[in-house]
């Protein structure tokens, strides 16, 4: 069948967003039992093997783009493979901290199963690695590169590389141009990233370009990354995670309007200040009169870091600058389609779109994320397979960053683990396979905060397509990760508990926690919140080495 030139640009699936890892492990066992079916896997045509590209964002809310209808950002290459993909509706960050939230998408495992944190003195283990689904690919014969930020510690060495500075990750790939923890605006001014100071480039985005370019057509002259093949075997699949520091403040604050910066970087979007708006339950901080959480849950302190929410016209200056990011984002994005159609790969590439979660933009005077509001954990993710000629435009079931991995195994024909929490997306995303009956998926998708650093509380939630339910643990309990994960297991109750109509109230202004009428609905809330803990902690050790010492903070911007 004839795929006209349009279909072709719109062949992407996003993800934008960005990698977190973990894995899953009852290692040993399951790798062997997939030996024999990986071999069979690369005995199949290669040609007949789709392309994955997967583009994470950071820190990007939901709804900031044009095919969601904001009404000023510029986004044609994203909404391009929108209107060709499948875009859905109900997208969660089930761990709403880059880290966690990172390790979800890459595992397709919960954090309660993963143990890794921001903050946590974790790092994952090289067997829950292999099991990841950039390897898993790899073994199957897939050539695998990553560029950009990694912000999930893999690995301990002998010689004492724990976590980051294991190289674990960084010697996995096929092709490597990634650092590791935040990049910000200029990354070549951080001496911790020195694997980006020959680029020609000196902001992020650019810097990003030149090594996805050099992915696609390896130049000689390219002398910036390393630990990667000189050039991609011709025919063999690829598969290239792609995973930015931005629109996330550490990147976005560090923004100078430098002489040699994209006039995109300086002046885009600022003749349209005065049409941008702040959230309808904006509070500036010298209007706080009674905090959202009672000071005896969150005593707030850590706000304070977050100054882009102070007043209405530093929120403004702030989203300019997400708006400008996320511009340059799409503005690569259509490089890179332009790179697949003049391969001759284009209708053989999926694309996925998304964030690793979303922002609170001065919503009762929060900023930062980690919180389980819905500006926090509501994300943007579109799937584009060009393969698929009748996509689902349109989903609205409760899907999340768990369910990107199982979804790229299956679409690639790779073995998958039985562990994985999360589900493929794939039926949803086929006319042909979608029922009308969406009692067949999930209701209800289980929301958690084990962060505990900066004062935040542990928290866990229930959240339908009418009900979020929200429980909150004592500060005073807090401590060792590996110990305090298993808390509410071991019958720790919670000090402050919240129900919101999501479907009468989306911006969560009323708790009913205390309504007679909803007593009922409360403790059925209650006891599967209990019922989906247990399921993703699961049972033995977590997918993690936990540091004996610990771990200074990646910098105050958490994740």
């Amino acid at each position: 069948m004839k795929i006209d030139r349009q279909r072709l640009l719109t062949l992407a699936v996003v993800i934008g967003v960005a990698i977190g890892i973990t894995a899953c492990g009852e290692s040993k066992t399951l790798m062997t039992e997939r030996d024999s079916d990986l071999s069979v896997k690369e005995s199949i045509e290669e040609s007949t093997r789709p392309n994955i590209i997967v583009i994470l964002a950071d820190d990007m809310q939901k709804g900031v783009t044009g095919h969601e209808g904001h009404p000023i950002i510029n986004t044609p290459n994203i909404d391009k493979i929108a209107v060709g993909g499948t875009v859905f509706g109900n997208a969660f960050a089930t761990s709403p901290v880059c880290t966690p939230s990172r390790t979800n998408l890459l595992t397709g495992l919960y954090e309660r199963r993963h143990g890794i944190n921001f903050g946590s003195n974790s790092t994952m283990t090289e067997e829950a690695w292999a099991n990841t689904y950039p390897m898993l690919l790899k073994k199957s014969g897939y050539f695998v590169g990553y560029v950009g930020k990694n912000h999930t510690p893999i690995g301990i060495t002998e010689k004492g590389g724990f976590g980051y500075k294991s190289g674990v990750m960084d010697n996995s790939f096929d092709y490597w141009y990634a650092s590791h923890k935040h990049l910000s605006f200029y990354p070549k001014d951080k001496k911790a990233h020195k694997i980006f100071k020959n680029a020609k480039a000196d902001t992020q985005i650019e810097i990003m370009e030149e090594g996805v370019e050099n992915f696609m057509e390896p130049n000689e002259a390219f002398k910036a990354g390393n630990n990667f093949l000189d050039s991609r075997p011709k025919g063999q699949p690829f598969a290239l995670l792609l995973n930015f520091n931005v629109p996330h403040a550490n990147s976005t604050s560090s923004m100078q309007l430098r002489d040699s910066d994209l006039d995109l970087y300086k002046t885009a979007y600022r003749d349209q200040i005065d049409q941008i708006t702040v959230p309808a339950t904006y509070v500036s901080e010298k209007d706080i009169k009674t905090p959202k959480l009672p000071k005896h849950v969150y005593n707030g302190e850590y706000i304070k870091t977050y100054n882009y929410v102070k007043t209405p016209e530093t929120l403004k200056e702030r989203k300019i600058r997400e708006m400008q990011t996320i511009s340059g984002i799409d503005k690569l994005l259509g490089k890179l389609m332009a790179h697949l159609e003049a391969q001759g790969v284009a209708d053989n590439t999926i694309i996925v779109f998304t964030s690793d979660h979303g922002l609170m933009h001065g919503e009762f005077g929060m900023g930062g994320k980690t919180l389980l509001y819905e500006p926090s954990v509501r994300i943007p993710m579109v799937i584009y397979d060009p393969r698929n000629t009748q996509p689902v435009s349109k989903n609205d079931d409760l899907v999340a960053l768990v369910d990107i991995a199982p979804t790229i195994l299956d679409l690639t024909n790779t073995p998958s683990l039985a562990e994985m929490h999360g589900k493929s997306l794939t039926p949803l995303m086929h006319k042909e396979k979608a029922s009308g009956d969406n009692t067949q998926w999930r209701q209800e998708i289980f929301l958690e905060n084990m962060m505990m650093i900066q004062n935040y509380p542990r928290a866990e939630s229930v959240r339908t397509h009418k009900w979020k339910y929200i429980r909150y643990f004592d500060k005073k309990n807090d401590g060792p990760y590996e110990v305090v994960i298993n808390n509410s297991i071991n019958g720790e109750q919670p000090i402050y508990e919240e129900l919101y109509d999501i479907e009468n109230d989306p911006h969560e202004i009323t708790n009913l926690i205390d309504k007679p009428e909803h007593q009922a609905i409360i403790e059925q809330l209650r006891l599967k919140n209990a019922e989906l803990v247990k399921k993703y902690r699961g049972e033995g050790p977590l997918n993690s080495h936990i540091s004996e010492e610990k771990i200074k903070p990646i910098d105050p911007l958490v994740g």
